[in-house]
């Protein structure tokens, strides 16, 4: 059993290879060929690298390792599930603990600390993404806004020579859209690698779920991004504008 991708496979392979394994001088062989999904201790990511189950009779007091206890709260408020906690909590300090490493841990407490560092981790680069995205968009307005009123003459001069004014509102649009949308192409092609990169990364650690996250980003991107698209194009749109 394991829910660890990275080491399913790993094990898959030695599964159908139907490699053997001895305990107490007698061989067993797999009853699967594949990997079943499941874990012992919980955590909030998929870290279980995997563990063989086996009859009762296969093993006996001279190999233990450790007892586990997995169970559920007697408990439906939150104040009854939390004075659980508390009891789990003080596990350390029982004269048991004394002579022996116990540790203990609950769906409670391992809730809020994923919660607690997801939620900081997602502020860091909400904050930074943010201050970074407005940064390069504010330049790239004050940058086509200054082209504009350099340009003021050029398209009073193709007034003059006829040019209807929607065709230049649209020439304008055009001129601004490919301003701002090539850096934006040469991120998003950078981000691509690099979301590849870190769902390789995330996928040792146990985690590979990233489509909350992109779409996330997105929406920002849009909001953010396409507001100082518009606005420069509005603006840009009314400098050029023939003035009676």
């Amino acid at each position: 059993m394991a829910d660890f991708d990275q080491w399913i496979n790993i094990r898959n392979k030695g599964l159908k290879a139907n490699t053997k394994i001895t305990l107490l001088g007698k061989d067993y062989y797999p009853k699967y060929d594949h990997t079943v999904d499941g874990f012992i201790n919980i955590s909030n990511n998929h870290i279980n690298i995997g563990f063989f189950v086996v009859p009762d009779d296969a093993v006996d007091e001279s190999i233990r390792e450790q007892n586990i206890m997995i169970a559920n709260y007697k408990a439906k408020s939150e104040d009854a599930k939390k004075e659980i906690e508390q009891r789990i909590i003080d596990l350390d300090n029982h004269p048991y603990a004394k002579n022996t490493n116990l540790a203990a841990s609950s769906k409670l407490a391992i809730y809020e600390g994923s919660v607690s560092l997801g939620a900081l981790a997602t502020f860091i680069g909400l904050y930074l993404g943010i201050i970074f995205l407005i940064s390069s968009a504010a330049i790239l307005a004050l940058k086509e806004l200054s082209e504009s009123a350099d340009n003021k003459e050029r398209f009073r001069m193709l007034r003059k020579l006829g040019a209807d004014e929607k065709l230049l509102n649209r020439a304008l649009f055009r001129q601004i859209f490919i301003f701002f949308m090539f850096p934006l192409l040469l991120a998003i092609i950078h981000s691509v690698f690099g979301i590849m990169f870190c769902n390789y990364i995330l996928s040792t650690l146990g985690t590979d779920e990233v489509l909350a996250s992109i779409i996330m980003t997105a929406v920002f991107l849009v909001i953010i991004y396409g507001g100082y698209f518009l606005i420069t194009y509005l603006c840009s749109k009314n400098i050029i504008k023939e003035r009676r």
